[in-house]
C-alpha cells in the first residue's frame, strides 16, 4: 500500500554510489564535487542528489572529508539509511492490517447509508472523531517531547525504546567518524527529543567532561535501558565502543519494532472484533431497511 522506507533506500543507493566512486580513486570533481567548499564538499554532493541531511549527517560528512575517510563515512551513512528503511518496513507491516480495517469500516457504513439510515453512520463518525482527537493530543505531546508520555500505558513502553534510537544513532555515527567521545556525546544530545532523557544525558555530559568514563556516567544518571547500558559497558571496557554502539542501536531497533508489531496485532484484533460487529449492524440495518421498503411497496 505504502513504501515508507523508499526514500531512505534511494538515498542509501546514492550514498553508496558516491562512496564507490571515491574509493575507486576517481577525482572528486569528476562526480560533481566542488573543492572550493572546503570541508562541506560531501554535504554539497549529497544535496545535489536530493539527500536530506540531518545535523548529525552534516557533522559526520564534514569530519569524514577532513580526516580523509570520505568513502567509509558515506558507506556508514548508507548503512544507516538501510537500517532505518528496514525499521520502517517492519513497523508498517504490523500497522497495515488495523489501518486498513479502520479505513474499510466507514466506507462500508456510508456506502449503505441510503438504506441503513443515518444513526449508525453518525455514531461511527463520532467514534472516529474521538479517535482523531486522541491521536492529535498524543502526537502534540510527542512533538513537544513531553516526558509525561512515559507514564502512559502501552505508549510509555514503546517510547522507552524509541527515545534511545536518535541518541544511539547519532553517537555511533559521530564516534565512528573519528570525533572524540566527549564532543560526540555533546552533539548526540541535540538529536534527543524527549525532555526527560535529554536532561539525564546533559548530566552525563557534565560528568564525562570532568573525566568520568561514559559507562559510569550513563549508569549514574539512568535514562537508557539496562540492555543498552550492559552493551556499552562491555564495549567500552574491551575497547570496542564503536561496535557496542552499533549493536545497541540494532538491538533497540529490533526490540522497538517487535513491540510495535505486537501492539499493532493487539489493536488489529480489537479493530477486527469491532469491524465484525459493525458489519453485522450494517447488514441488520440494511436488510431491515430493505424489507421495510418492500413492505411499503
Amino acid at each position: 500500500m505504502f513504501n515508507f522506507g523508499a526514500k531512505d533506500e534511494k538515498d542509501a543507493l546514492s550514498l553508496d554510489e558516491m562512496a564507490s566512486a571515491i574509493d575507486s580513486g576517481l577525482p572528486i570533481e569528476s562526480i560533481g564535487g566542488n573543492t572550493s567548499l572546503g570541508d562541506r564538499v560531501l554535504l554539497d554532493l549529497a544535496q545535489q542528489r536530493g539527500i536530506k541531511l540531518s545535523n548529525t549527517d552534516k557533522t559526520v560528512l564534514e569530519a569524514g572529508w577532513k580526516s580523509g575517510n570520505s568513502a567509509s563515512v558515506l558507506q556508514s551513512r548508507a548503512a544507516n539509511r538501510r537500517r532505518r528503511a528496514e525499521f520502517q518496513h517492519e513497523v508498517w507491516a504490523g500497522l497495515a492490517y488495523p489501518v486498513k480495517l479502520l479505513l474499510l469500516i466507514p466506507i462500508a457504513a456510508f456506502a449503505t447509508y441510503a438504506i441503513t439510515g443515518p444513526s449508525f453512520a453518525i455514531g461511527l463518525a463520532c467514534c472516529y472523531a474521538l479517535l482523531a482527537i486522541a491521536v492529535i493530543f498524543i502526537s502534540r505531546k510527542i512533538a513537544r517531547g513531553d516526558e509525561s508520555l512515559e507514564r502512559y500505558p502501552v505508549i510509555g513502553s514503546l517510547l522507552e525504546d524509541l527515545r534511545e534510537l536518535p541518541y544511539l544513532e547519532s553517537l555511533h555515527a559521530l564516534y565512528s567518524a573519528g570525533i572524540p567521545i566527549v564532543q560526540a556525546h555533546a552533539m548526540a544530545i541535540r538529536s534527543v527529543h524527549m525532555h526527560g532523557l535529554r536532561k539525564r544525558l546533559h548530566a552525563t555530559q557534565a560528568m564525562i567532561e570532568e573525566g568520568m568514563e561514559l559507562r559510569e556516567a550513563l549508569r549514574k544518571n539512568g535514562g537508557l535501558s539496562s540492555e543498552t547500558l550492559q552493551l556499552l559497558t562491555t564495549g567500552e571496557q574491551s575497547g570496542q565502543l564503536e561496535d557496542a554502539l552499533l549493536r545497541s542501536l540494532t538491538r533497540r531497533q529490533e526490540v522497538a519494532s517487535r513491540k510495535l508489531s505486537q501492539t499493532a496485532k493487539r489493536i488489529g484484533s480489537a479493530v477486527y472484533t469491532l469491524a465484525v460487529a459493525g458489519v453485522l449492524i450494517i447488514l441488520y440495518q440494511f436488510y431491515s431497511g430493505y424489507l421495510s421498503m418492500l413492505s411499503g411497496l
